[in-house]
């Protein structure tokens, strides 16, 4: 009789599991639309898990505690999209992603999963997965309140800093290797950026700067529109970096400098003359 117990609590825990299994990861109707229902957006990038409740007065004590379960819940379904990565295939991710659909916010997570599971091979894909506009930013910069403060709690294929910055890092790699609307999707992203978000911004900005002139210079009608950030970057830069590097960069942008290029003189203008 004991071994017959035994054996009928096995076969209900594999039940259990493969009911877990077919049910793939998801997230409730209308989670996303909840947590911005129940309380205004932190005015910047939470440094502790519950600093996007404590800083936003507004909120009350069950928005309070609803916020932080949906929270936990995006957490188990960043958890579930990790595991699926490192013992499913990409058709699978996608299924998961299918029954994400409804809900833009675990879309975007999903979708980095994918691109990151096909070892960065859908670079198209991803980048069209991307939302654009202000409400689009604003759904990754909550993705990143949401995933809580550098990456403490993320899965691991969002290691180090979580599904948002992951995806950021990622599109900035492809703004560096100069893909087809890279550089439009990531300014524009970069244009809500606060607190901790921003910071990250401005260094991955300075590289770009420094690293990547053909690119600054052949995506110059994008990044003209961020000419005060960009001013603002370069004077840091004068001031933190030697001489010799500054002009390093000048030279660097007037070489991709075709006189017949109009947007040269722009260029020149904002970053100083190589001398």
């Amino acid at each position: 009789m004991r071994y017959a117990v035994i054996l009928l609590l096995g076969l209900a825990t594999l039940t259990t599991a493969a009911g877990a299994d077919s049910a793939g990861c998801g997230v409730s109707k209308g989670l996303y639309d909840g947590w911005l229902a129940s309380g205004k957006r932190a005015p910047a990038q939470a440094t502790k898990a519950d600093a996007l409740i404590d800083s936003a007065p507004s909120v009350t004590a069950p928005e309070h505690g609803r916020r932080q379960d949906i929270g936990r819940e995006y957490q188990a379904f960043f958890q579930c999209l990790s595991d699926s990565s490192e013992h499913e295939n990409k058709a699978a991710l996608l299924a998961h992603c299918k029954q994400v659909e409804g809900d833009r916010l675990a879309l975007l997570a999903c979708r980095t999963a994918v691109y990151l599971k096909s070892s960065r091979a859908d670079a198209k894909e991803f980048l069209d997965s991307l939302p654009a506009g202000k409400k689009g930013a604003e759904t990754i910069w909550d993705l990143a309140e949401i995933a809580g403060p550098a990456g403490a709690q993320s899965a691991s294929i969002f290691l180090p800093r979580g599904p948002a910055y992951k995806l950021l890092d990622e599109l900035f790699l492809l703004v560096l290797d100069d893909r087809d609307t890279a550089a439009a999707k990531y300014f524009n992203i970069a244009a809500f950026a606060t607190g901790e978000g921003a910071r990250h911004i401005d260094e991955q900005m300075k590289l770009l700067l420094r690293e990547a002139p053909a690119v600054v210079v052949k995506k110059w009608m994008v990044l003209r529109q961020y000419q005060p950030r960009l001013k603002k970057l370069l004077a840091d830069m004068s001031a933190s970096l030697p001489p010799a590097e500054m002009q390093k960069m000048r030279k660097g942008l007037a070489a991709f400098c075709s006189n017949d290029n109009p947007d040269c003189p722009e260029i020149v203008k904002l970053f100083g003359k190589a001398e």
